[in-house]
């Protein structure tokens, strides 16, 4: 089975099992894989903490062992985990440890910290943003929780020749000199995602107000609010450095406008008309 999120495709040495359904718009019949991950269910084997990586203390932990990465959906030192993910270096390959016997498991918190860790090798970032591909033309409105992504998505939902790729998480990437958005499957309050992409053609920041109104920014603006919204790899330092170039090469080429806006389709025509 292979995934391709953000054309980055992630391959499953095996077909056991269901792959979750937010996954289902996202399979792929053919295609040379990304990252190729090797499934083994049953107990999960105990891996040596050489050095920690990263502990959110919540959700998932990260740690080094026999030179590889080890992201287990546990803290460190906090029970057996569910699911354990051991991969190279490169993140070419790897291998995913699972006590379920049924799935495959590829899911929330870990299926998003691969993907970061994959986009910060020179590939691209995730970002907290509504994406739509209007006429083909890629639109991403970016913001923080609560600055209206959903409400964006939902206002966009009935127009024509216009594509939600996601509301709330989106990829941008350069592909031959050009910058792309794309959807992935990681949809917010809206429950709208898509596969498709767009060329990128200029970057919204949203914020609620009294009257619709938009406002070119400058390229350090631009690139400030984009690594505050961005899901930076903080436990890599070359991936941090990564992330940091690519927010602010993208903040130079693209333009950039902060968008006051009233939750209802009038902001649509302006929007369009910028």
């Amino acid at each position: 089975m292979q995934i391709g999120i953000g054309d980055l495709i992630i391959s499953f040495s095996s077909s056991r099992g269901q792959i979750p359904e937010v996954y289902h718009d996202f399979l792929l019949n053919k295609g040379p894989p990304t990252l190729v991950l090797e499934l083994h269910y049953g107990k999960i084997p105990e891996f040596p903490l050489e050095e920690k990586i990263f502990n959110t203390n919540v959700l998932w932990s990260c740690y080094k062992s026999r030179n590889r990465y080890i992201f287990k959906d546990r803290p460190l030192n906090v029970g057996s985990p569910n699911l354990l993910i051991s991969i190279e270096p490169d993140f070419n390959a790897g291998d995913i440890y699972t006590n379920s016997q049924d799935s495959v498991p590829f899911q929330y918190p870990l299926d998003e910290i691969i993907t970061i860790n994959l986009l910060s090798r020179n590939h691209g970032i995730l970002a907290h943003a509504c994406g739509i591909s209007d006429s083909g033309q890629g639109i991403p409105f970016v913001g923080t929780s609560g600055t209206g992504k959903s409400t964006v998505a939902n206002l966009f939902k009935s127009e024509e020749d216009v594509i939600v790729l996601n509301d709330d998480r989106i990829i941008i990437r350069k592909i031959d000199g050009r910058f792309f958005v794309f959807g992935t499957p990681w949809h917010g309050d809206s429950k709208v995602c898509s596969p498709e992409e767009a060329p990128l053609e200029k970057i919204f920041f949203l914020q609620h107000a009294r009257k619709n109104k938009v406002k070119k920014i400058d390229p350090i603006k631009a690139a400030t609010r984009l690594i505050v919204c961005s899901f930076l790899p903080f436990w890599d330092k070359k991936g941090m450095e990564f992330t940091l170039n690519f927010c602010a090469e993208l903040a130079q080429k693209i333009p950039c406008y902060v968008l006051d806006f009233i939750p209802d389709k009038r902001v649509l025509d302006l929007v369009k008309s910028i």
